[in-house]
């Protein structure tokens, strides 16, 4: 009998031990942990840098929620280095296209209007001196309107909207004076959405100011190729290169938003951007977005808009109304038949006929 009771209080004891060890090993520990990162939930970053105690999973398990913490941390300061450079590089914008329009614009049209004014008072005393007047006033406006292309080409170029991305870009190639820039397309070219369309010429524009600045190279490639289910741009340049970093957001610690810029916009449309440099040996972007799929025609039609001829599988969009499916070359032909279908069909009919 007496054995039982000494195995039965050893049993006790041990068993008590036992919750004693868990309760200061774990439970206590991980109640810390759980005040921890409460504290974590509110915004205190640091809230976890300090151990915890308890067995070593509990350290481990702190251990990677502090790291986490860190680095929700640091993403938080790079977004916003990130945006002040945004909002900064808006208000440099801004003042730039100010002073263009303040020092040419508001100059050569004041100049104008004083070159028109000397024309009409010599307009009867010296009609000689009159017309050599106004053939000036005509030139500074020519030149003006110039001017106001060039800047509404810089903000965003007309030919994007109207013609398309293939066009813009080998408008850009072409604004090139030292033949630098070689465009390439392949694959069914078409018209895209306009939000894509902005960013592929947002990028092939940057990248090319970032190979001019900073590259030096003899040749720069522009590849647009067009597929079923997204667009492919790949920038490529023969220029010095550089070490490029194991994270791109080391860039922008040191204020360098050009590329980080680009990847927020491929990031933006949900695609995938790529960056390949090596010292010596130039630069690759390759910058890849997805295109929803889309019914394609199969034979040549033609636009209900416009009438322009669309070959296979290069319709910018498509519509059905009233059970016909209706193929459009671009963004504007297919808006103004959304907002008339009935017109454009009613106008098809009678051509027919």
């Amino acid at each position: 009998m007496k054995k039982i009771w000494v195995g039965f209080w050893g049993l006790l004891i041990g068993s008590l031990l036992g919750n004693i060890w868990s309760f200061w090993r774990v439970l206590r520990p991980v109640q810390n942990l759980v005040a921890r990162a409460a504290h974590l939930a509110q915004g205190d970053m640091s809230a976890l840098e300090q151990p915890c105690g308890g067995i070593r999973e509990i350290g481990e398990l702190r251990h990677t929620m502090a790291t986490m913490a860190q680095h929700v941390q640091r993403a938080q300061a790079e977004g916003l280095t990130y945006r002040h450079a945004l909002t900064d590089g808006q208000e440099e914008e801004r003042a730039r296209i100010a002073r263009e329009l303040h020092d040419d614009t508001v100059q050569s049209l004041v100049a104008i209007a004083q070159s028109i004014e000397l024309g009409l008072n010599w307009l009867e005393s010296d009609p000689t001196r009159a017309k050599s007047m106004l053939g000036l006033a005509r030139t500074g406006a020519i030149e003006s309107v110039e001017n106001l292309r060039r800047l509404i080409a810089d903000l965003r170029p007309p030919a994007l909207e109207e013609l398309g991305i293939v066009p813009a870009l080998r408008m850009l190639a072409q604004t090139d004076s030292d033949d630098l820039i070689a465009i390439n397309v392949s694959g069914s070219e078409r018209r895209i959405d306009a939000a894509y369309e902005l960013a592929l010429f947002r990028l092939a524009q940057e990248a090319i100011r970032n190979a001019r600045q900073h590259a030096s190279p003899t040749r720069i490639s522009l590849t647009l190729a067009f597929y079923s289910h997204e667009v492919t741009l790949t920038v490529k340049d023969n220029g010095v290169g550089f070490h490029f970093p194991v994270d791109l957001d080391c860039f922008t610690q040191e204020a360098h938003f050009g590329l980080i810029g680009m990847r927020e916009r491929v990031r933006q449309l949900k695609g995938n951007l790529t960056i390949d440099s090596t010292p010596g040996k130039g630069t690759t972007i390759h910058a890849v977005l997805p295109l929803d799929v889309m019914d394609q025609p199969t034979d040549d039609v033609r636009d209900p808009v416009c009438g322009a001829l669309i070959h296979p599988h290069r319709a910018y969009g498509s519509t059905v109304y009233e059970g016909e499916r209706y193929y459009f070359c671009c963004p504007v032909c297919q808006g103004a038949f959304q907002q008339h279908a009935e017109t454009y069909v009613a106008l098809k009919i009678t051509s027919v006929q």
